[in-house]
């Protein structure tokens, strides 16, 4: 698959058939993200600040954000966090502009942010989508073996306390950062990020979007759901048992559930 053109699923049995496709025989894993646009790039919140656009302003705007982050979130904290990875992630989880992106392990957990997160509106009582969605397949391995390729990296998925991790941590020397992303397993430091099956993807200093580098084939690809089938899946999905709560394990996917099963949009 080519990762800007796509290929459609229709269907979720499609959908599925594509997965299969793609999962490859050795058992290296692959990972997903939903996107409500197909259009949507992948590029991180930092890299979409409406004036910065070099990489030097846009890391003094991330180191800033932690600074003020660390200071004014103490009352909210029931735990101390440990060092400037794990502030990262949890900044990204509620929503601070980082440099990472959030993935995850389940195909269908992406499938249902594509299709919950698209732009509808009503009309006598029809919804109509605005755009077509899409998820994204991502290769972490093979991924890093290419991103650090320029020093004959063999190994697989990073995880932040590693020594290959260091270059891209926050506040550390520009100059040593790496330019590509990085595939990278993330403290699990929120039950979300545990139900989700969270992994990320966290930039180095090229602010291109990930569809836009020369990767090897294979190791990025996309699955397009055309926005007229996007409400029909949706039911599919959620018939097979991937719901609001299984996805959020807490009061807002209660919430959420309830209000799609009584007839509003979750």
């Amino acid at each position: 698959m080519a990762a800007n053109e796509g290929v459609t699923a229709g269907t979720l049995s499609d959908f599925l058939r594509l997965i299969q496709q793609a999962s490859k025989s050795d058992g290296t894993p692959l990972w997903y993200r939903g996107c409500g646009k197909s259009s949507y790039k992948l590029t991180p919140t930092l890299y979409r600040h409406p004036s910065a656009s070099s990489i030097t302003e846009l890391m003094g705007i991330e180191s800033n954000l932690i600074d003020r982050f660390k200071e004014r979130s103490i009352p909210y904290l029931s735990r101390n966090l440990e060092g400037d990875w794990e502030y990262l992630f949890f900044m990204q989880h509620y929503g601070v502009p980082t440099r990472l992106l959030d993935w995850t392990e389940n195909p269908f957990f992406a499938l249902y942010f594509a299709l919950d997160s698209t732009d509808y509106q009503n009309e006598n009582g029809e919804t109509l989508y605005s755009e077509d969605a899409a998820v994204w397949i991502l290769n972490p391995i093979a991924w890093n073996r290419w991103a650090l390729s320029y020093r004959t990296f063999g190994g697989g998925i990073i995880s932040s306390g590693d020594l290959d991790a260091r270059a891209y941590e926050p506040k550390s020397d520009l100059d040593a950062m790496g330019n590509e992303p990085l595939a990278i397993y993330g403290r699990h430091n929120s039950p979300r990020i545990v139900a989700q099956r969270g992994v990320f993807t966290v930039f180095g200093k090229s602010t291109e979007p990930m569809e836009n580098k020369q990767s090897p084939e294979g190791t990025l690809a996309k699955i397009v759901i055309p926005k007229e089938n996007i409400e029909a899946m949706f039911d599919e999905l959620i018939a097979v048992g991937v719901t609001d709560s299984s996805i959020f394990p807490d009061l807002d996917g209660l919430a959420k559930e309830l209000k799609r099963n009584f007839g509003y949009r979750g």
